[in-house]
């Protein structure tokens, strides 16, 4: 597990309007006809070898090849990191939720209203940067014919299940979700990594909880 400073700095990366996000950086690639994204090749690679779980991965391929056939877009993205967001804030108590008021400007705090309204300001800040829908439709549906980014989906949905089944499951059940997971990892990673914290009661969680709310500061 990464530092409480590590892990709120990750965290606040969604706000990070100045540097190209992964996003961006997948689609590009996925477009241009091949994929640069670091692991690829390595996932590529353990799918061949991979014997065990042959008839697992050849169920989440079919998955994937129907979610994208269903017409994916950057919707989803939202609603994946919309759903990972959400768990964070939903486990924050009264105290935490009065001091993010006064950094975000709220009325309401600890309201349900003010929970989802501070979730829908991250993932919009965050998708204010990205490749426009059709674009990221287009994008997505390249990357049946680029084995080597099927396979990343895969086996980041698997490590997904392995580091937190509560958030793979969460996903899976909401349109299988868990095989975008792979586009967006970096910058959703260090929410679950908080996440595991909060579940555990961890007193590095409020550590967490603290730097990212001094963080804002600078976004």
């Amino acid at each position: 597990m990464n530092s409480a400073k590590s892990i709120a700095d990750g965290m606040l990366k969604l706000f990070d309007t100045k540097k190209k996000s992964g996003v961006e950086t997948f689609m590009v690639s996925a477009l241009s006809g091949f994929t640069s994204i670091p692991g690829d090749l390595y996932a590529l690679t353990k799918d061949f070898l991979d014997s065990d779980h042959r008839w697992d991965n050849e169920t989440d391929r079919i998955r994937l090849i129907t979610l994208l056939k269903k017409g994916a877009t950057s919707d989803d993205l939202k609603r994946l990191i919309k759903l990972v967001v959400e768990q964070y804030v939903k486990r924050l108590d009264e105290e935490h939720l009065e001091k993010m008021l006064v950094k975000m400007g709220g009325k309401n705090a600890g309201s349900f209203a003010f929970k989802y309204l501070f979730v829908n300001e991250i993932v919009s800040k965050f998708f204010s940067r990205v490749i426009p829908k059709f674009l990221f439709s287009a994008g997505m549906t390249g990357i049946i014919t680029i084995g080597a980014s099927v396979s990343r989906s895969i086996y980041t949905s698997r490590d997904l299940m392995k580091k937190n089944s509560e958030v793979y499951t969460l996903l899976r059940g909401a349109g299988d979700l868990d095989l975008l997971y792979f586009v967006v990892e970096d910058n959703v990673e260090p929410w679950l990594d908080a996440i595991a914290l909060q579940q555990k009661n961890s007193p590095l969680a409020n550590e967490v909880f603290n730097n990212f709310i001094t963080g804002l500061n600078d976004v």
